[in-house]
Parts: C-alpha cells; structure tokens; sequence
C-alpha cells in the first residue's frame, strides 16, 4: 500500500530473528513493547560478512574481540532495510514472475565488455528508481549501463492522480477513485476529497523502459558481489557472473540491499519499517461494508478483534463488546488498518498495512487481522488471485556525503519516514538528480568530489532539515498506540488541504512544516498536544530535529 517500494532484487539475508506474537486479552495480537523489542534486538543469529562476524542482533565483534558500538548499531539497521525477521517472505514477493511483462534484455542492447572502456555512469538496479534514472540520464547525453536482476515489477502501486499528471504518466493507471474515505472511530467517515488512483505496474514499466531505450542505454544482468572505487577516476562494479563495468560514476538504486555498499550518518534514531500484506481477491459483501465507487484509504476501527462475523457495519461508537471503542488490553498492540481499492463490487484488493513500526509487525499477524477484519465485516473471499507482502524500511540515518558512490529512491533513503510514500518523490527527484550526476562527472575531476557535489544536491541541508521534521513523525507514530493514532489522524486530515497534501509529499519545505506543526498542535486535542511535546524533549528524535534545524551550511 502507501506507495509499495520496489525492493531490491538482490539475495536478502534468510536467517531471520524469530519474533513470538503476545497473546492479549481480546483476540490476542502483536504487542510491539519495549521488553519484545530489546528481545528481538538481543535475540540475534551471527553470520559472516567479508570476514567477520556479525550479529543480526545487538552484538558485533570484530577479530580482536572487542565490541565495535557503531558497527553494532548499523548492522542492525542494514537487518531492518534487508526486510528484518520477514525477509524470507520479502525475498518471496521480490521473485514474483510476470509473463505479461518483457523482459529488460530483450528490449534494451547488451551492455559492451571492453577492456578500458570508462562510461559515465552505471546504475545499479532496475526498478521504478533505477530505470527512471537511467532514461533521464541517457537524455542527458550520458552514456549508461543498467546492471540488476531481469525481473518485472511485482507490487501494487497506489497514487495521488493529480501527482502522476504532474509526471505525465497519467495514461499508466488503470483505475481512479474520485475520492477516498477513511474511518477512525465508528460511525464517523472521513472524507479525503482528492482523487487516487491504481498504477498498471506493466504500462509504469514499459513506459520506463521505452525511455531507457529512446535513450541508448544498455543493459547488463546480474548481482553485484563488490564495488571498487580505489581509482580516484573511476568506480569499478564487479559481477557475480565475473562481468565487470567502470564508470565514472556508480549510483545504486537497488533499495535497501544497496546499504551494504553504503556508507551513513551516525545521529539519526534506526530504521524502521512499514509492513503489509494483501490480497487481489474475488469477494461477495464488499458494498454492503464500503461504497465501491471511493477508495477505502484507512479503516482503523478495531474490527479484528472481539467481533462475531458480520456485525461490524452494526457498531456503534462506544458501544463495542471489547469495551467501548474496542481498546481493552490494546495500549501496546501496534495499529494497524484496512486499505482497499475495488476494482467492482466483487473485486478487490485488500490490504492490512502498519503505517511504521519497531520491529516490523509480522505479515502473519496482519494477515490474521485481514482475514478477521473481513469477517466481522461480512466480506466473504472466495478466490485470491494474488498474495502481497510489502516491506518498506522507513527513517533511519541518511547517507554520508562524503562517499565516493551515490544512490538513488529508497537506496537513498528516499522514502517518506512517516508514510512510506516513495515512488512520486523518487520518480519527480529524476531528472534532478540527472542534472547533478551529468554536473558532477563533467566538472570534478575525482570520484569522491564528484560523489561529494551529487550527495550535496540530494539531500543539502535543507533536504536533511525535511528529513528530520519527517522521522521525528515517523518516531512519534512508532509510539502512538491505536486510541492517540485514531486522534492523530482525525487532526491531521482536519488541517487545511495544502498542509495535509504537502506533508504527504514531501512538498513542504522547513519552514512549511514548522507552520504545519503548529497549525497541529493548535487544532489537536489535549492527549496529541501531551504527545508532542512530551516526544520532542524526551526522544532521541526530538533532539535529531533541533540540531539538523540549528545547523549551518559550513557544517
């Protein structure tokens, strides 16, 4: 859901740290507490990386055998952006096939193996990020090689119809909602007056590689095993096949398996993530629970639990049999809510989405409350035709700038930490960062200083200041529990349009957002106005924001 990011291709780490769900009274469900995170952090197997051991957990040791904090620290964030303890079924949705789309080889050249041969870029990765960098640099009079794995798109994308418009790519979704509705308490809908619509993930991919195409750019298929940038002239990526290709500049645009190649800074709070799982479905009862002509964009009224099937439509506020609005015993159970675009009135995707949470909530849990809430709902599924297991890291450290690589979308932490959204922001930053890239090899004469000026124009410290008024959201969400969730949404969509469509992406600038927070803070009721003070002196992140804010440019 929220703008599914392509994850990388690559081969993800498959010893994954076990989580047990808590059992709770009311229907039992995931309690994300403090005492099952530091479980989950300590709870770590070890593996060797480039001859070490690491942990996934809170222990990394180096060959001397002392405890190195920094490393500790990051490897459990490269744990979170590799898909965490669900990265088995991350791995399974990132090897979905599609016969209907082509593959990349079989519309762009092979890229050349010559000996010498210096091109000016290679991008790493062939999603919606690395394909659309690709294109925008090969119009550019850049000479490209596109190197990753040869497979389709996979995830459901959902967009504001307006934003594609403004991308020219409007004729890539196969369905829009006029409007969208969203539920935070019974008998009270939310109406989202903006048009949203389904991307056709093939037509999306066609389109890109059209332009990749038009352009000149070649490809190359394959898993990069190591990067080599000891020439200060140029970067040399080396193949698991043995092929190897120079360029003056790499970017990675492969998601988060491109940390490992990556190097961050040291002050933001970790990474979290946005975990989904959904289903394409044929289905009975859908309009007697929700009007099929608007999008269902949130449901976060407590249905999966504590509800005998069928009689969720027949709720009223207050009056749920687990107590009042359904919050017995629910403090510490991360939120979640239903998300679901109908293409009729008998079919549907559905998807239980948790916005951003440490750990990631499990997609086994989210898929007992998909199918429970659907009960109680009186929607009867009776064919999936697809199952989706969306993992997006969210916030965490921004790269270093000071590194003689690049990358690009959620490699490059272009996700919003507070909503997941990444495929507008990384699609329209495009040809931005074409420009940069195309600056950088033309007039710096080394890899670092070329890297340097690329890292500069993606995230200046006014891009960084946005960043840290994001993840200091997405840290208060990760600590909200369902009752302060349901009123931090009702006041945020109760903000002028602007506010609430600028925040959501990423269109507002420093300054804006300060605007934005005290145009919340006056309108939220006293328990958000608590939250938000009380998160900005206390958490790490309130902290992260003043010092990004108060730092100057020379720094």
């Amino acid at each position: 859901m929220w703008l599914i990011s392509s994850m990388n291709r690559a081969t993800l780490p498959q010893q994954a740290t076990q989580v047990e769900s808590t059992r709770i009274c009311g229907g039992g469900d995931w309690i994300s507490s403090v005492a099952q995170r530091r479980r989950l952090l300590l709870d770590g197997r070890r593996r060797e990386v480039d001859g070490r051991w690491v942990c996934h957990g809170m222990m990394t040791t180096s060959s001397s055998g002392l405890d190195k904090v920094e490393d500790r620290v990051e490897d459990l964030n490269q744990h979170m952006r590799e898909g965490s303890h669900e990265s088995p079924l991350v791995v399974r949705q990132a090897s979905k096939s599609d016969e209907e789309q082509a593959r990349i080889a079989s519309v762009l050249d092979e890229a050349e193996q010559m000996p010498d041969q210096v091109v000016d870029v290679v991008v790493v990765g062939c999603g919606p990020a690395g394909l659309s960098l690709a294109s925008e640099l090969g119009a550019r009079g850049c000479r490209v090689i596109l190197v990753g794995h040869d497979v389709p798109f996979v995830n459901n994308y959902g967009v504001w119809e307006d934003e594609f418009v403004e991308l020219g790519l409007e004729h890539t979704l196969d369905r829009v909602w006029d409007t969208s509705m969203c539920y935070f308490r019974e008998g009270t809908e939310t109406t989202v007056a903006r048009a949203y619509g389904r991307v056709n993930r093939k037509k999306l991919r066609d389109e890109l590689l059209s332009r990749c195409k038009e352009h000149g750019v070649s490809f190359h298929p394959g898993t990069v095993m190591s990067i080599d940038s000891s020439d200060d002239s140029k970067s040399t990526v080396v193949l698991k096949d043995g092929a190897t290709f120079s360029a003056k500049m790499v970017t990675l645009a492969s998601g988060g398996a491109a940390g490992r190649f990556l190097e961050y800074e040291s002050e933001a709070p970790g990474t979290a993530a946005q975990t989904a799982y959904g289903i394409e479905a044929e289905v009975s009862g859908y309009e007697d629970a929700f009007d099929p002509e608007k999008m269902l964009f949130m449901d976060f009224r407590r249905h999966h639990t504590g509800l005998y099937p069928g009689t969720a439509t027949r709720q009223v506020d207050g009056e749920h049999p687990n107590g009042g609005r359904g919050l017995w015993d629910t403090e510490k159970e991360a939120p979640s809510f239903l998300y679901a675009m109908p293409e009729s009135k008998t079919r549907v995707f559905l998807e239980e989405t948790c916005l951003v949470t440490k750990p990631a909530l499990p997609f086994s849990v989210l898929k007992r409350r998909l199918y429970r809430r659907c009960e109680a709902l009186g929607i009867k599924i009776h064919k999936v035709y697809e199952e989706e297991w969306s993992y997006i890291p969210t916030g965490g450290p921004l790269p270093s700038g000071s590194q003689r690589i690049t990358a690009f979308g959620a490699a490059a932490n272009l996700v919003h930490p507070a909503t997941g959204y990444s495929i507008v922001r990384t699609l329209g930053h495009s040809p931005k960062m074409a420009e940069a890239i195309k600056d950088a090899i033309t007039e710096e004469t080394t890899c670092l200083d070329a890297s340097k000026r690329v890292w500069d124009a993606l995230w200046s410290l006014e891009n960084r200041r946005q960043a840290s008024f994001h993840i200091f959201g997405m840290e208060l969400l990760c600590q909200l529990d369902l009752l302060n969730t349901s009123d931090f949404f009702t006041t945020f969509f109760a903000l002028p349009k602007n506010q609430w469509e600028g925040f959501l992406a990423s269109k507002l600038s420093s300054v804006d957002l300060l605007v934005f927070a005290l145009l919340t803070f006056a309108i939220a009721p006293f328990n958000i106005k608590f939250r938000l003070v009380n998160h900005l002196i206390t958490h790490p992140a309130g902290k992260y924001l003043l010092e990004t804010y108060m730092k100057k440019e020379s720094e």
